[in-house]
């Protein structure tokens, strides 16, 4: 009976952390920061020295588990020694300059310009960036003299040590393991299909095999094209069970989908060890391109705007900053730092701003009710810390209100044990941050040229456009091949997924925004991603549906040309006429589909797809009447 439980404990888990990837994660955050705090507070105590010696480490040691990711030995201990040597790059300036306040000041918006200019330069980029800022940070905060900074620094090299024992050894990162529960986490998602057939439940199956094909690519086992194909099989299984018209064809599609289930997780039990020695073509990519090649790359993944908008906002909020609080303003400066983090448009600017102030105010008022009945308990303190940080590290990169509820506790538990007044803290606190995010709604109403309409729209308009070329390389006569029409529908499954992650923000603003006539729309987009997936797999092409008694001589170049010249007059919508390069999904300039090869078997997908199409154009061409509209900002009507 335990066992059971047990099971179904790890299977909640898995559902919603594919691999248990941020589980590890932040387990090796927590247990990093208890290693480096025993081992260095203990020196400070020993020493009669402050404690405060001792934050750059545990800060090192609470972020770098974060952002080392890579798969290889000599590459995890090359990102280890990168952020360590940013950080304390960063601690030592900012110690040097906080003797100079307008040059700290200034330095503090530099080393911000830099950070986000090179955030999306991969996750060593970015984990250098948050160190950075937060380095920086505790430098002109505890301005401590130069023989308290050489003790920091030297103290600080428990936290990259403690940061390899922990991830090498005691909760290494195991490729085969994290594999095989990702290929569990695809199965579990997909038995949901069988009790909850919804759209939502379809596009979380379809994280999850994303997901799982990261890893796939990583691994690259010498099953790699047979795995591809069971994940394939499941998902159109899945999409097939959720679609079906009646009783008859759903049952037979739960018997459908079960075997497909069955024959995935068949392919987890037969993974053994020697897959993990196999070779990470990705890598060996990488390290083929030349000097300017990688230069080139870099330079284009550099957010020059981003990085201008979060500064200037920054500045705003060291000027009012400083009239609140001349000790507390970095926490307006930092929130304008993580509310422009990724951001792409005034919705996602607003949305992470209010999940900011929601967790900032509830972790607040834990923090003051925790701090008293702690405060004689310095086992319970300290495990309430401890559970803290992880908590921060599980959600902090997924959910980010949860996440900066647990570092406010952990912020307000830090001060309270040092002896701060909680009630003026907290209240200066809730200040700065609701500074930090009220500048960065009006920088981002000023100075960001994407609304939330043409953000939405752009990634539909790429969704549309990776489904044309979806049915281009499935049906041309051209020579192509099955592989290149499966990497396509994968691109065209991540542009659904930076769909749904466009329209979230716009989902939570219901009490004010209802504009249904994209996001109702994204069901019968959902059905024609399905059906795409069926046409672009030729092992399932015609097992679609009661429709396989059709002759595929009915089905010639007049299906494609409805489906293209729909899909086309909606890219045109949605895109802008000329925008297609730009997006980089699809060539305008691509031949015109005039000779077509339909397989027979995929005649009756083709079929279902054109129909899918025609309701998509219907739903986005003709929008809902009597819908109700309120403060319609967020998606704007467009004239059809």
């Amino acid at each position: 009976m335990i066992a059971a439980a047990f099971s179904r404990v790890a299977d909640r888990l898995l559902t919603v952390d594919p691999g248990l990837v941020r589980l590890h994660t932040a387990l090796r955050v927590a247990l990093a920061c208890l290693l480096t705090g025993v081992a260095s507070i203990e020196w400070t105590v020993s020493h009669h020295q402050p404690i405060t010696l001792a934050a750059p480490g545990i800060l090192f040691a609470m972020v770098a588990p974060l952002f080392v990711r890579d798969a290889r030995r000599p590459a995890w201990f090359v990102t280890l020694f990168y952020l360590y040597f940013g950080a304390c790059t960063c601690f030592a300036v900012a110690s040097v300059l906080s003797a100079y306040p307008l040059a700290g000041d200034a330095g503090f918006l530099v080393v911000m310009f830099v950070g986000m200019l090179c955030q999306a330069c991969g996750p060593r980029a970015l984990g250098s960036a948050m160190l950075g800022v937060v380095c920086f940070y505790l430098g002109l905060y505890l301005h401590p003299s130069t023989a308290h900074l050489v003790q920091s620094l030297l103290l600080s090299a428990f936290a990259p040590l403690m940061v390899a024992l922990v991830g090498r050894a005691i909760v290494p990162t195991r490729a085969v393991a994290s594999f095989r529960l990702a290929i569990h986490t695809v199965t579990l998602r997909a038995a949901r299909v069988l009790h909850a057939p919804a759209a939502a439940t379809l596009s979380a199956l379809n994280e999850a095999a994303l997901s799982l094909e990261e890893q796939l690519a990583l691994l690259n086992p010498p099953d790699a094209e047979t795995i591809r194909e069971r994940i394939v099989e499941v998902e159109v299984a899945a999409g097939q069970f959720a679609f079906a018209s009646g009783p008859v064809d759903n049952g037979a599609g739960a018997d459908v989908l079960r075997q497909a289930i069955a024959r995935l997780r068949a392919i987890a039990h037969r993974r053994d060890a020697n897959h993990a020695s196999s070779a990470m073509t990705s890598h060996g990519v990488a390290a083929g391109l030349s000097v300017s090649q990688r230069i080139a790359s870099l330079r284009d993944k550099l957010c020059w705007l981003p990085a201008t908008r979060a500064t200037t906002a920054a500045f705003l909020a060291m000027l009012i900053g400083h009239s609140l609080s001349p000790e507390r303003w970095f926490w307006a400066v930092i929130t304008t730092f993580v509310v422009f983090l990724g951001t792409r448009s005034r919705a996602d600017t607003i949305y992470r701003g209010a999940q900011r102030l929601v967790g900032t105010l509830a972790g607040a008022l834990v923090s003051v009710l925790l701090v008293a009945p702690l405060h004689d308990s310095p086992v319970l303190l300290v495990a309430a810390m401890l559970l803290c940080v992880f908590g921060w590290a599980y959600f902090i990169l997924s959910a980010y209100a949860p996440g900066v509820f647990f570092i406010t506790v952990l912020v307000g538990l830090v001060y309270g044990e040092l002896g701060f007044a909680m009630g003026p803290l907290v209240e200066i606190r809730i200040e700065e941050v609701l500074v930090g995010c009220l500048v960065s709604f009006a920088v981002a109403m000023l100075m960001m040229p994407l609304a939330a309409t043409r953000h939405v729209e752009t990634r539909l308009g790429a969704v549309l456009g990776g489904l044309r070329e979806v049915v281009r390389l499935a049906t041309s006569s051209g020579g192509r091949t099955s592989a290149e029409a499966g990497v396509a529908m994968r691109k065209l499954d991540r542009m659904w997924h930076d769909l749904r992650i466009a329209l979230r923000p716009l989902q939570t603003q219901r009490v004010v925004v209802w504009n249904p006539d994209v996001e109702l729309a994204t069901g019968s987009l959902l059905c024609c991603l399905h059906w795409a997936r069926v046409l672009s797999d030729p092992a399932r092409g015609g097992e679609v549906s009661g429709h396989s008694a059709l002759n595929a001589a009915t089905v010639d170049a007049a299906h494609v040309e409805s489906i293209v010249a729909r899909l086309d007059s909606l890219i045109a919508r949605y895109s802008g006429v000329g925008d297609g390069a730009a997006l980089g999904v699809f060539d305008r300039r691509a031949p015109v589909m005039t000779s077509v090869d339909v397989d027979p078997g995929k005649a009756p997908a083709l079929v279902q797809l054109d129909g899918a199409v025609a309701h998509l154009f219907e739903r986005l061409t003709r929008p809902v009447v009597g819908a109700r509209r309120v403060f319609n900002w967020a998606l704007r009507s467009r004239a059809t």
